[in-house]
């Protein structure tokens, strides 16, 4: 099968289940509904999967492996691995148009871990070197010593990547500011395309939850911000004592924060839902109140933010990464004034004190949000690009 583009990344939704896997492979099925034979690269998660694969989506997957994270050279074998493996899938497709959304795939390409000879695209997501090593998850076997060396030498990467990648994509002005750090021409020419969500799936349905609902998807780390939304509960519950708060979603704070729930007294009103089904998601949405984003350092784009707003449902959210981008055109009190526990917390109070804001901002929601978060929209933005490159 001849492919016109090879969307190259760290894993494959459904393999994985993050924002970057499902950000890509919902691109690559929006241009297969296109016309585009896009084919995406990633690792293999799951040991069963196969080396490729056609998803129901027309989507063909090329997996590659990697040395396990159990490993305490996982650090020093994965780009080498990484290397080979992309090295060989790229020369089994010759002709195809290359476009990175992370940065380690992108070595065979990029001086001097590779060879510039063939050109590429690249869309930062977010710094890696920030938001994946530095966060590590718990899932890193990384000694402490090690760290820093392994955090600076990603970024190298990262920065050489950008440089070099012929065009540069990002999904917020957040981001361009991101990609400024690794490179300040890249940053200044970079091209903003959006994220891209499902408009057939995310749109307003159903009736709000009569008593004050509040909710929020995050992963349990502490970038999220979720031990601060917790902890800015009680003041909410002190002011509001009907408000609940459900959180979806998982991550190796969980412990932490459902000590911190029962240390507050907070156990009849917060309620962790774990990891829920898309159909689930979105009932949680249509249903909440106010859908609160809590981030405290970096946010590409703000998937859960759109996701809300499409679904008809105001979110507030801090003055964090590219999230008040995404509600710019709403009432500022849906941006706190900072995104400690405090602020959120006066922030949430100011909203339930004024049911009228909330209800206005609900009739306008989602707008022509809608269109421009459409993954129509995106995969001919992406097209265009593309197309453009070819010339």
């Amino acid at each position: 099968m001849e492919i016109d583009v090879l969307l190259m990344t760290n894993a494959v939704a459904p393999d994985k289940l993050g924002g970057l896997e499902r950000y890509v492979r919902e691109l690559a099925a929006a241009l297969v509904r296109a016309g585009v034979k896009a084919a995406v690269v990633g690792k293999r998660v799951l040991p069963d999967s196969p080396d490729t694969e056609i998803g129901t989506d027309g989507v063909r997957v090329i997996r590659h492996d990697v040395p396990s994270k159990a490993s305490r050279s996982f650090a020093l074998q994965y780009p080498w691995r990484t290397w080979r493996s992309i090295r060989s899938i790229l020369d089994q497709h010759p002709r195809a148009l290359l476009h990175g959304h992370f940065p380690l795939p992108m070595l065979p390409l990029a001086r001097p871990y590779g060879s510039a000879t063939r050109p590429f695209l690249y869309t930062l997501h977010a710094p890696v070197h920030k938001e994946l090593l530095v966060e590590r998850q718990g899932t890193y076997a990384l000694p402490g010593v090690v760290q820093r060396p392994v955090v600076g030498a990603l970024r190298r990467v990262e920065a050489s990547v950008v440089n070099q990648a012929s065009r540069v994509a990002v999904l917020s002005e957040f981001m361009r500011g991101q990609v400024a750090e690794l490179s300040p021409r890249a940053g200044a020419e970079a091209m903003l395309i959006p994220g891209g969500v499902d408009t057939a799936v995310f749109e307003p349905g159903g009736t709000p939850h009569p008593e004050p609902l509040l909710f929020t998807a995050r992963r349990l780390t502490p970038r999220t911000g979720v031990t601060e939304l917790i902890a800015a509960m009680t003041a909410v519950v002190a002011k509001h004592p009907r408000a609940r708060l459900a959180i979806a979603g998982d991550g190796h704070l969980r412990g932490r924060i459902e000590a911190d729930i029962a240390a507050l007294g907070l156990t009849g009103n917060v309620q962790l839902l774990g990891r829920v089904s898309d159909e689930d998601l979105l009932a949680w949405y249509r249903r909440a109140t106010l859908t609160v984003m809590p981030t405290t350092e970096l946010e590409g784009f703000g998937l859960t933010t759109a996701e809300s707003l499409l679904c008809g449902t105001p979110v507030l959210v801090t003055p964090v990464g590219a999230n008040p981008e995404l509600v710019a055109d709403m009432d500022p009190r849906f941006v706190t004034a900072g995104a400690d526990h405090a602020d959120i917390a006066e922030g949430i109070i100011a909203l339930l004190d004024s049911p009228a804001t909330l209800a206005e901002a609900r009739r306008s929601l989602p707008g022509a949000k809608a269109t421009h978060w459409s993954w129509d929209t995106v995969a001919a933005r992406h097209i265009d690009w593309y197309e453009e490159m070819r010339r």
